[in-house]
């Protein structure tokens, strides 16, 4: 006798069957190509150990040479193929710097079988003849009549079904009806500088059809994740949620321009409609228009003349401040100290051609409002920040002035409302964006986190999952909803946004702040010593901080702090209010909570409801400063 073992890997939902080269859930078979389908079977058959990233590369692609981009980019396909049909699982873990280890449990189902080999040298074996009964052969008659029986049946059954199906396909993916995602438009110049221009194209058409309140849009975010991948529209369609995709090219020679632009159902793959745009640059404006009109009618929504007003609300028909603009947007998403400085004089030069480009001004509040924030590296500078608030605050109200219809204006004029503590402004112009760009992802996360400061958790949490509908990719959505959900007091729910945010492929030190501070609200102070030990940022000597404190580490707790406030000086006064709070120290906790309002410390808008406070709420110096903060009822 000889066993051959064959079996099948079973892990969440899913089972793996390495003979027949399938992965299933209850639903049916989920489609991998073979490489993913080879790199999900090497870490499904080593779920013990760690899957270093050379070994890796070298399982699934052999002796052929693989860029780390590549393997890269295998792990995040996976993980989202993966997420589709598991989205409260997280799969795959990334160990930084060394490769990648498969993070739940696997089982092994052994299928057995045995297979007799006869002896090729034994004599046959005689088999008796015996005599035909006759009631042995009605039984086979009948027996054979019932086997006609069933075959019939099962025969009726399928054309039945057949003929169902044809007539009412199953619907397992139903996006809503005027729903649409604009991919990264592809820059055909044949000089790669170009890109800029092709991604501000796209990004404004995306910004455009926003505007429209019967559309649903895909937030930049999630949209340009596909930029330069093998993917189909179909596959856009469901991990988008969205009915239709426009996709398209721009080739800039000199003053001309093409720009061709189709809109296809990712439900069938065909295409709706398809136009190729020759035009002078100067007239960039109008096929961008033109587009997003052809996309609304395809659509069928029905255009009133409000909506083609804030289609081109705030733009300029000169081209060299249009090209500026664009610059500064590309520069402005790198979000770094450096880009925007160079953001900045690019929003300048827009504003030199054309004084009156209401866009521009409303991007120079918004990086005004970024360098305030801390992102221009202006360092424990009061004044210099303060002077950047009063500039964005006015930049913001000259957008409004020149545009009133546009969302946008409204929206950072709020943000700039909130840094200086204006917040019945503040909530009035969130109401008026909200209002005009209603299907404006960035908005919405805005107004969420102006909700959470305020105190108002259920709409802060409506806002925030809002958000990460329209930008269902973003890791970075996620983790906002994350934190939102984290000061709403609802730590598990939290949870759930991080993991689903994880599967993304977020890597990196917000993704351990965020799962920090949620340990920190459950009262896991091991896990929050366990989460810091893998974070190399000044923000890990505040949670240990208060962690150490809570677990008896005193040696640790001062030289903790210590270290924290070596490196933050008093720029970090409201998390100094907010270590003493949780260590009993009331009197250190006001003092600390006082030097922030006179700092105009960001964090204190906050107060209202950072629960790490809740041990200094009821003190009369407390409230004494919450009053002066005139927070809206």
């Amino acid at each position: 006798m000889q066993l051959r073992e064959r079996g099948t890997y079973a892990f969440g939902p899913f089972r793996l069957d390495p003979t027949r080269r399938t992965l299933t859930d209850a639903h049916g078979e989920v489609t991998l190509t073979a490489r993913l389908f080879d790199t999900l079977l090497y870490l499904v058959q080593n779920s013990e150990r760690l899957v270093e990233r050379d070994e890796l590369a070298h399982a699934v692609w052999a002796d052929r040479a693989v860029a780390e981009g590549n393997l890269q980019k295998a792990i995040s396909s996976l993980r989202k193929a993966l997420h589709e049909h598991a989205p409260d699982e997280i799969f795959i873990r990334t160990v930084s710097g060394r490769g990648f280890r498969f993070a739940v449990p696997v089982i092994f189902e052994p299928d057995t079988m045995e297979l007799s080999i006869a002896d090729p040298f034994a004599p046959p074996v005689p088999i008796p003849k015996r005599p035909l009964q006759w009631w042995r052969s009605r039984s086979a008659i009948l027996f054979a009549l019932l086997l006609l029986c069933v075959a019939a049946l099962i025969a009726i059954t399928v054309v039945f079904r057949r003929s169902g199906s044809e007539t009412a396909p199953p619907a397992r993916f139903a996006p809503p009806a005027h729903s649409v995602a604009v991919m990264a438009f592809t820059n055909l110049s044949g000089d790669p500088h170009q890109e800029y221009f092709a991604d501000g194209i796209s990004e404004e058409l995306i910004n455009a059809l926003g505007r429209i309140g019967k559309l649903k849009v895909a937030a930049r975010l999630s949209s340009f994740s596909f930029k330069s991948k093998p993917v189909t529209v179909a596959n856009i369609g469901r991990q988008l949620d969205v009915g239709t995709v426009l996709e398209g090219s721009v080739r800039r020679d000199g003053a001309r321009l093409r720009v061709t632009a189709q809109l296809i159902d990712a439900r069938t793959g065909y295409q709706l409609w398809s136009r190729d745009f020759d035009r002078n640059e100067g007239d960039i404006l109008n096929v961008q228009d033109d587009i997003a009109e052809a996309v609304a009618t395809s659509l069928k929504v029905t255009l009133l003349s409000d909506d083609l007003a804030r289609l081109t609300t705030g733009n300029t028909t000169n081209p060299k401040a249009w090209d500026a603009y664009l610059r500064g947007m590309a520069l402005g998403n790198q979000l770094t100290s450096a880009s925007l400085r160079h953001g900045m004089d690019a929003f300048d030069a827009a504003l030199a051609y054309d004084p009156n480009f209401a866009l521009a001004h409303v991007e120079r509040a918004a990086t005004m409002i970024d360098f305030a924030e801390g992102f221009g590296g202006l360092g424990s500078d009061v004044t210099a920040t303060q002077r950047y608030r009063a500039q964005a605050l006015a930049e913001a109200e000259r957008a409004v002035a020149l545009a009133p219809r546009l969302g946008a204006a409204h929206g950072v004029l709020a943000g700039a409302d909130e840094e200086l503590w204006r917040f019945p402004a503040a909530e009035a112009e969130y109401a008026r964006a909200r209002a005009l760009a209603p299907g404006d992802a960035a908005i919405e996360l805005r107004f969420a986190r102006f909700e959470t400061s305020m105190g108002r958790r259920s709409s802060a949490v409506a806002a925030a999952q809002d958000a990460a509908q329209l930008d269902p990719l973003s890791a970075g959505a996620y983790l906002d909803l994350v934190s939102v959900l984290t000061w709403a007091r609802r730590p598990d729910d939290a949870l759930t946004a991080l993991h689903h945010a994880e599967q993304l492929g977020f890597v990196g030190l917000r993704d351990i702040n965020q799962r920090a501070q949620v340990a920190l609200q459950k009262r896991d102070y091991a896990e929050v010593r366990q989460t810091c030990s893998g974070m190399r940022d000044w923000i890990q000597d505040y949670y240990l901080a208060i962690a150490d404190h809570a677990l008896g580490y005193q040696g640790e707790v001062r030289k903790a702090l210590a270290k924290f406030q070596s490196l933050n000086g008093n720029d970090s006064a409201f998390d100094y209010a907010a270590i003493y709070a949780q260590w009993g120290d009331t009197q250190n906790s006001l003092r600390w909570l006082e030097t922030a309002y006179r700092l105009h410390d960001d964090g204190l808008i906050d107060m209202k409801t950072y629960w790490l406070l809740d041990p200094i709420r009821d003190t009369g110096g407390y409230k004494d400063i919450e009053r002066r903060m005139n927070f809206p009822p």
